[in-house]
């Protein structure tokens, strides 16, 4: 007889596999506003992939990274979404406190993976991901019992101020859209107020990083959803502890 455990392991480990692989999908569709239908295509050469091409992270290490077809590289982008999706979907099975909650929350962090890694390639973030995404982060905090809308309102308000400050120039709409799915999936507003903190103490170390490696000037626009992805992950897990540091500390 399987254990419990085990079985919930390896079923979130596989679905995280199985939308990780649809995800590339998405990252390569969404920003091009392409259709979802229709067979997946060698980005470089356009031969349909066949079964053994479309196997979830093990056919990348069987072809060695390279189109069965035409022998070119395939980029990292595809095997890494895979990995981190299974990732994602374990830590929400972790985290979460019931099978229905870490499956809603499995998803929130997989919208929001996705967003942050075409916001990385593109610098857009895109409705149709950020609807799903908060639509997803609302049913889990139903699902839990801590629907709130101060974390969600905080934040909107925020790139909102922002967004109308530079007319649209330091932040788009879809930061505003992105911040309520983050508000909601943190719950309170003091879990958002971290999350925004966090966020910025992260972009600030990774654009001093790459000034140093004179990779971006100062000029450069560094998207600000993968900071905020990682921020928001980073908070769900560890919040209440850095919570219960800072604010005795602010209290003494």
């Amino acid at each position: 007889m399987v254990d419990s455990d085990q079985f919930w392991f390896v079923l979130f480990a596989v679905l995280g596999l199985v939308f990780g692989s649809f995800g590339t999908v998405l990252i390569a569709r969404v920003p091009a506003e392409q259709h979802l239908g229709g067979r997946s295509r060698c980005p470089r050469c356009k031969h349909v992939l066949g079964v053994i091409e479309l196997v979830p992270l093990l056919s990348y290490l069987l072809l060695r990274g390279r189109c069965r077809h035409c022998h070119r590289s395939i980029s990292v982008v595809y095997p890494l979404t895979e990995l981190l999706s299974a990732l994602v979907f374990l830590c929400a099975l972790f985290i979460g406190s019931s099978p229905l909650s870490s499956l809603l929350l499995a998803f929130s962090l997989w919208l929001l993976l996705l967003i942050a890694i075409i916001d990385a390639r593109t610098q857009t973030i895109h409705d149709a991901l950020n609807f799903s995404f908060i639509v997803f982060s609302a049913a889990h905090a139903v699902a839990i019992g801590q629907l709130q809308i101060s974390g969600a309102l905080l934040l909107a308000l925020f790139f909102g101020a922002q967004w109308l400050v530079s007319r649209g120039r330091w932040v788009g709409s879809g930061d505003i859209l992105l911040g309520v799915g983050i508000g909601f999936l943190l719950g309170g507003w003091e879990q958002s107020l971290l999350c925004l903190g966090l966020a910025y103490i992260l972009g600030a170390m990774a654009a001093s990083c790459l000034l140093l490696l004179k990779r971006v000037s100062r000029k450069s626009h560094i998207p600000f959803g993968p900071f905020l992805a990682a921020a928001a992950l980073l908070t769900i897990m560890f919040g209440d502890r850095i919570l219960g540091l800072i604010v005795p500390g602010l209290l003494m």
